[in-house]
């Protein structure tokens, strides 16, 4: 008989304990959803964490060497963040004899970029223009553009875009003694052929 009331009051205490514990975690959860459904699409914003990223970057300015056909040939200052088509805008826009199939548009551009826009048909100047610097631009260097270098393979140059990506661009030659694979002898043999940035 004792017994059995014993087992009663465990199973009412065990009862009561989870029903109290089920009404303290369901009623912040109701609040939180009520609180949702009332917000509207104004109230509400959703920031990716590229968003994130982009707005903590600080955008730094760079200076572009505009030529060939657009309106204003010039120098223009612009953000780090710009591409060339918004230098090209800056410039006053293409002329009618601008060939745009050769240029790439949305490349990011850097500090002491040169954009050459040719004239359709013409490749002469281009190149000229292009051979004025034949550094390879780490920052945004392909893996074929990579193996161009010295001593680089394609499993250096493919260590040398993770590491990019993963920690951002590259700030001095010397960084990349942080990418792995890369001792001071190979950047000793390569480091008159790079451009930071």
């Amino acid at each position: 008989m004792l017994l059995e009331k014993i087992k009663s009051h465990i199973i009412l205490i065990g009862l009561v304990v989870i029903i109290v514990l089920v009404l303290f975690f369901k009623r912040p959860l109701n609040q939180a959803q009520n609180t949702f459904e009332t917000m509207g699409n104004d109230d509400f914003t959703v920031v990716t964490e590229t968003e994130e990223v982009f707005e903590n970057t600080v955008s730094e300015k760079v200076v572009i060497d505009v030529k060939g056909e657009v309106k204003n040939p010039g120098v223009y200052e612009i953000t780090s963040q710009s591409r060339v088509n918004d230098v090209i805008l800056k410039a006053g826009g293409l002329t009618e004899q601008a060939d745009e199939q050769q240029v790439n548009l949305a490349e990011i551009v850097y500090d002491e970029m040169v954009i050459f826009i040719p004239a359709i048909g013409d490749e002469s100047e281009r190149s000229v223009i292009q051979g004025l610097s034949d550094k390879v631009h780490v920052n945004r260097a392909t893996v074929t553009e990579l193996e161009t270098l010295s001593g680089i393979g394609p499993a250096k140059a493919a260590a040398i875009i993770n590491y990019r990506d993963e920690h951002g661009p590259f700030q001095s030659v010397e960084d990349l003694l942080n990418v792995p694979g890369i001792g001071q002898k190979t950047l000793d043999n390569i480091i008159d052929d790079l451009q930071i940035p």
